[in-house]
């Protein structure tokens, strides 16, 4: 039976409901005798001394003596239904909430709370096509609908085999919560093998992995699916990376990383670096930062590439990663951001990696429109073995087009 958490609503918050209702509408038909009131403060007074036979008799008792379709009658059924769904009697709660909903005497915010009970209820009696049909009817009249209210659909939807349905809630759920259960990834996973969605089975089974390196099972279910799509040399290192569990989380997590990229998806590789160094499983040191950074500018991914990059030149001082973020930076055609790194490069490159700065950084002067500083570039340049013939070509050209703007000048 699928759980559920039933709101066990005081007879005093109801009235207060109503009685709010009753202020802003100023409407009598929101208005309780004071006899139905003080049976009904009596009745909440048995149930919250568990004595519930006493409560049951006297609210059947003050049923009978309302009105059929009344607002009276509606507040004694909705009572009368938290008391059996108290008792875990779902089927009796269910069938009182769904004649108090029928009446349409109940104020609207009342009526719209009592349609999600009504729902919760009917799933925790098993009856998931009219369960489902409440909760979707609510969800569409409901502003900002909590997560839990998307995960109780998504087993619903399980339960009833649409598992298109069951992927679009849950994956609503995890996408809006800091805080996933591993259950609802569960869900998720079950849900796309049963649509012989593989790759997204995989994509699920990578972020449990992540979560929780030690669950074996995962590791066996990521290798099968590998094997499944004929990947066997993937599948198999998948199964190695797993009898080595007890490396520990961050240097397994690692290893699967660079086995990725040694299989040429990158991506992957990133995703799985990204996610490890968010939960805190995966140092953020120099190493790791390098290995995410690789990844992104493998998979052609510069601009997630940019920012890692960027926090590395402040863990390096050999000025190498400065001049590998000025690469990417100039490959994106940020000119004055790719002077600056350059320039900062220069202050901690050594020897002939000096040489290589000093012909990216003329080159990116040049697209800059500083011809002058161009040429100081590449004449400096031209003074390392490596740069000196493409230094050389770069120092005639800058060179023609001063004199050529010299000549115009004059």
């Amino acid at each position: 039976m699928m759980s559920v958490s039933v709101f066990k609503l005081p007879l005093l918050i109801i009235l207060l409901l109503m009685a709010s209702a009753t202020m802003a509408k100023e409407e009598s038909q929101y208005l309780l005798t004071e006899k139905t009131y003080k049976a009904l403060n009596a009745a909440q007074t048995l149930m919250e001394a568990d004595k519930f036979s006493a409560a049951e008799t006297q609210l059947k008792s003050l049923l009978d003596k309302t009105e059929s379709s009344s607002y009276e009658r509606a507040v004694v059924q909705q009572t009368l239904g938290y008391l059996y769904s108290s008792l875990e009697d779902y089927t009796k709660a269910s069938s009182l909430f769904q004649q108090a909903l029928d009446s349409n005497a109940l104020p609207e915010k009342v009526s719209h709370d009592l349609l999600y009970n009504l729902a919760q209820l009917l799933l925790a009696d098993e009856q998931y096509n009219k369960g489902i049909v409440m909760l979707e009817k609510w969800l569409k009249a409901e502003v900002s609908p909590p997560n839990s209210a998307h995960v109780l659909l998504a087993s619903a939807y399980y339960r009833v085999k649409n598992y298109k349905k069951t992927v679009e809630h849950i994956s609503v759920a995890i996408k809006n919560d800091k805080s996933v259960k591993e259950a609802w990834y569960q869900v998720l996973l079950a849900a796309h093998l049963e649509l012989k969605q593989y790759k997204s089975a995989i994509s699920v089974l990578e972020t449990l992995i992540t979560l929780y390196p030690y669950q074996t099972s995962y590791w066996s279910q990521l290798s099968a699916l590998y094997l499944q799509q004929n990947k066997e040399f993937t599948a198999m290192a998948v199964k190695m990376l797993a009898q080595r569990l007890e490396l520990g989380d961050a240097k397994t997590l690692i290893s699967l990383a660079d086995m990725y990229r040694y299989l040429q998806i990158p991506y992957k590789s990133a995703q799985l670096l990204t996610q490890g160094i968010n939960d805190g499983v995966i140092p953020s040191d120099l190493d790791n930062l390098n290995r995410l950074a690789d990844s992104w500018l493998a998979a052609k991914e510069a601009l997630k590439a940019l920012p890692i990059l960027e926090k590395i030149t402040a863990l390096d001082g050999s000025g190498e990663s400065d001049l590998k973020y000025s690469r990417v930076l100039f490959g994106l055609e940020q000119w004055q951001n790719a002077e600056d790194s350059l320039t900062k490069s220069l202050t901690k490159l050594k020897g002939k990696r000096s040489g290589t700065a000093l012909l990216l950084l003329g080159m990116t002067q040049f697209h800059l429109n500083q011809l002058s500083q161009a040429k100081a570039s590449f004449t400096k340049a031209v003074k390392f073995e490596n740069e000196r013939n493409q230094a050389g070509q770069w120092l005639r050209h800058v060179d023609n087009l001063l004199s050529e703007g010299e000549s115009d000048a004059s």
